[in-house]
């Protein structure tokens, strides 16, 4: 059973990892928010919650480096 939850585990982070790398904000705000009903953006928000932050740690960390 533990197998099974790190490995449902690792596929999540690999989508928000992949995610990350594949859209800028612009395009994940268009596809995962605009048009949905409000059920769909909140499922989409919590899925991706870690996609947005690591978008949001490289804004900062690239505004803080240069």
């Amino acid at each position: 059973m533990q197998i099974a939850i790190i490995i449902i585990a690792c596929i999540y982070l690999g989508f928000n990892i992949v995610t990350t790398a594949m859209y800028s904000t612009e395009d994940m705000k268009r596809k995962f928010i605009t048009g949905q009903c409000n059920v769909g953006r909140i499922a989409a928000a919590v899925f991706y919650a870690p996609a947005w932050a690591l978008k949001g740690l490289k804004f900062i960390f690239n505004k803080g480096i240069k």
